[in-house]
């Protein structure tokens, strides 16, 4: 996993090498901030999108994390208890809850792991899709004076 993110960012960065970027300034946004490249090119709902994914796959991450982190100390405490334990029966029953335990926090393990791809997956993709569908087309939304106040007009691409 240490050597898959290093190996992105040194893929997306080569790729805006090789490749004469369009507007090689919103890729740069968007590797910032998952989306915030697709909004500043007129893309308003693949910003969102990948903006949005991006998040819920950090916040899943972050919540998986915080349940893996406490199954863990779980398991630790059911195999303190197994290992003090004196009577024969108060031992299988905390062998029983320390293999609850230790699956639970396998089961987290992977969820932990799983969202941990996907935000990665994400962001890529993200990157991807400026590199490809970046142009130079100003964002489809203009501003004009008017006497009462400002007139905005524009619309939404995807």
């Amino acid at each position: 996993m240490r050597r898959i993110v290093p190996l992105l960012l040194i893929i997306a960065v080569s790729v805006l090498a090789s490749t004469e970027a369009r507007s090689g300034e919103n890729v740069w946004y968007s590797i910032a901030v998952p989306g915030w490249g697709q909004v500043r090119a007129g893309h308003y709902g693949r910003g969102a999108l990948f903006l949005s994914g991006e998040l819920v796959a950090l916040t899943t991450l972050a919540i998986a994390d915080i349940q893996y982190n406490r199954a863990v100390e779980q398991y630790d405490r059911a195999k303190a208890s197994y290992l003090h334990a004196t009577y024969i029966g108060d031992a299988v029953d905390e062998y029983a809850l320390m293999h609850e335990r230790w699956d639970s926090a396998d089961n987290l393990y992977g969820i932990r792991q799983t969202t941990l791809y996907v935000a990665i997956g994400v962001w890529a993709i993200n990157v991807v899709d400026m590199i490809i569908f970046d142009s130079k087309e100003e964002p489809p939304l203009s501003i004009s004076a008017r006497p009462g106040g400002f007139l905005v007009t524009g619309s939404i691409s995807f």
